[in-house]
């Protein structure tokens, strides 16, 4: 065991007693088998705390780093930025110390290894601190981007001093504190480098909207508690973590870290609005659109997040996270709601809009607003009481009337808008699939009378296939009815050839769509929605097949399908839409 100062628990700071780190027994083979086959550890590397230890004593279990694969999420992309960013230098210094690094691992010298990896780090912070002199007469404000870097490269370091499992036997306690400042670091420092980077490549124009979705994957993937790879969860805990944390010994990041990364990422996005835009806040409703939109998108995913322990850091007690989540997260909602109407629907499809100032915007409000009550009925569980299907059926109702009139569908069209709204009330209460296969055929009613009466009239032939547009809306109508089919064939239908067969023919609709699409010379489909489309649809692929949802063959078809978008990438065409 191994003194050390340490934060203690209430109960051991009112009998001034210090925390040790002890070292948890190692379970019998039986346990570790029964373990192993158990859901709660798959890995089979728990440990049995000790038993007659001190109150307050932290139990420190020897394991390997239980978490690269989220840290490489953000390190690895970070790393080829700023290896591009500091040229050959730097590339050939992380080569070279990455080849000696591995020839002293391949030689068992452990301390030789760990000081390569450091060496090779320090080596690759000066490298990019010499790339980086231009910066600072450009701006002294790029001393904050180059801090960012030089604390990548840090955390690098640490990630791979993790890796050394020779080191939790001889100093413990930094182990932990290696463990920490990783994660501590990681939803700070590489959010910066992925929007700078973006920014270079597109511009600086939505630079906020880049810097608000870096920083939500950052604050899912590491600000949100997560158990260490090295403490042990007390007994009659569950592995599963709460709303609410009490012993907190056994969660990576401990109360500050949490709230000042949480605090930070509800601020951040707002403040990048107002440095890159300062002169033309309010000048227009897109503008307004954009503060509203900011200032409440990342307060709202930390509200909605509180069931998995986002804030267990304001300590309150597990009945009143609920209260919390109800009310901040309807007024939030609801905020979000009117500033997605002004900034996506009015600025991105205003010329489909056929309703006439002032009752385009009470069309598209009764269709957005209703939409949004759905969604805050759903999560609050008002839903589930007696009687609320008239509501939801009203709410239906008058959301997809609004969306049908302010797309200027004729009245003969309307029936067919409310009965699939109707339908679709009926398969939430009763998962009936006869009631969700209605919702789907009169949503297609209305889905491709909009296609035709927007797309088709047009005269356009594609070049990839000899297809014209009419060709291409009726590709773009059966993978809209398929869409729609799937959700509901996999929550209740028990045929996984038939949910497979239509998931690969979707795929297969897919890929004609976004060949004809991307490969226009206007590039009216830029590369990122290929990238985006492959990696979902090959995650949906691995998840249905898991699930049972699929057979072994539409999988293996589905992967082959979404793999081979990703040759659309080799064909020039430009980033994003022409002006």
């Amino acid at each position: 065991e191994v003194e050390g100062d340490q934060s203690m628990s209430s109960e051991a700071q009112q009998q001034g007693a210090r925390r040790r780190v002890v070292a948890a027994p190692a379970a019998s083979n039986k346990d570790k088998e029964d373990r192993e086959s158990s859901r709660d550890d798959p890995d089979g590397t728990a440990y049995e705390p000790p038993e007659d230890v001190p109150e307050g004593t932290i139990a420190f279990r020897y394991n390997k780093f239980q978490h690269n694969a989220r840290i490489a999420c953000f390190m690895l992309p970070c790393m080829g930025i700023l290896m591009a960013y500091g040229g050959k230098t730097t590339t050939s210094t992380v080569v070279a110390g990455a080849m000696v690094t591995y020839m002293l691992d391949f030689y068992g010298w452990k301390e030789g290894t760990l000081i390569a990896v450091w060496v090779t780090v320090i080596c690759s912070m000066a490298t990019l601190f010499l790339a980086s002199m231009h910066l600072f007469s450009v701006s002294i404000y790029n001393i904050a981007l180059v801090y960012n870097m030089l604390a990548f490269c840090a955390s690098a370091g640490l990630w791979g001093t993790l890796q050394f499992t020779s080191l939790q036997r001889q100093y413990p306690r930094m182990v932990l504190i290696c463990e920490r400042l990783l994660f501590s670091l990681m939803p700070a420092t590489p959010p910066v480098l992925l929007t700078w980077a973006t920014v270079a490549m597109v511009g600086a124009g939505a630079a906020h909207y880049y810097l608000l979705a870096y920083l939500s994957i950052g604050f899912v993937l590491y600000v949100m508690p997560v158990r260490s790879s090295f403490r042990v969860v007390a007994k009659g805990r569950s592995k599963k973590l709460g709303p609410a944390l009490d012993e907190l010994d056994e969660v990576v990041m401990g109360r500050f870290e949490t709230s000042a990364h949480s605090m930070c990422y509800t601020v951040l996005p707002a403040l990048i609005k107002t440095a890159v835009h300062h002169n033309h806040m309010y000048s227009t409703p897109d503008d307004l659109a954009d503060i509203v939109l900011l200032h409440s998108a990342p307060p709202l995913l930390v509200v909605a997040l509180a069931y998995r322990g986002s804030l267990w850091w304001l300590g309150l007690e597990p009945q009143h996270y609920k209260l919390v989540r109800g009310i901040l997260g309807g007024l939030l909602v609801l905020a979000a709601a009117g500033a997605l109407e002004v900034r996506v629907v009015f600025h991105a499809f205003r010329q489909y809009i056929k309703v006439p100032y002032p009752w385009d915007y009470v069309a598209v409000s009764a269709g957005v607003y209703g939409l949004a009550l759905m969604v805050l009925a759903h999560f609050s569980g008002v839903l589930e009481r007696r009687g609320m299907w008239v509501l939801l059926n009203a709410l239906g109702v008058a959301s997809a009337l609004g969306v049908q009139i302010a797309l200027g569908m004729p009245f003969y069209m309307l029936p067919f808008g409310c009965a699939g709204a109707h339908f679709c009330v009926q398969f939430y209460y009763k998962r009936k699939l006869w009631d969700y296969v209605a919702f789907c055929l009169t949503a297609a009613m209305a889905m491709c009378w909009f296609i035709a009466k927007s797309f088709m009239f047009l005269d356009f032939e594609f070049d990839p296939l000899p297809m014209s547009i009419k060709h291409v809306c009726l590709v773009l109508m059966l993978v809209s009815l398929s869409s729609l089919l799937l959700p509901g064939l996999v929550a209740a239908s028990k045929r996984p050839g038939l949910t497979g067969g239509l998931l690969a023919l979707h795929a297969g609709g897919l890929c004609v769509l976004e060949l004809q699409l991307h490969c226009q010379f206007k590039g009216i489909y830029p590369p990122y929605l290929v990238v985006f489309t492959t990696c979902l649809g090959l995650y949906l692929t691995q998840h249905l097949h898991a699930q049972g949802k699929s057979t072994a063959g539409s999988a293996w078809l589905m992967g082959c399908l979404y793999a081979s978008k990703l040759g659309l990438l080799l064909h020039p065409a430009p980033l994003a839409l022409p002006s």
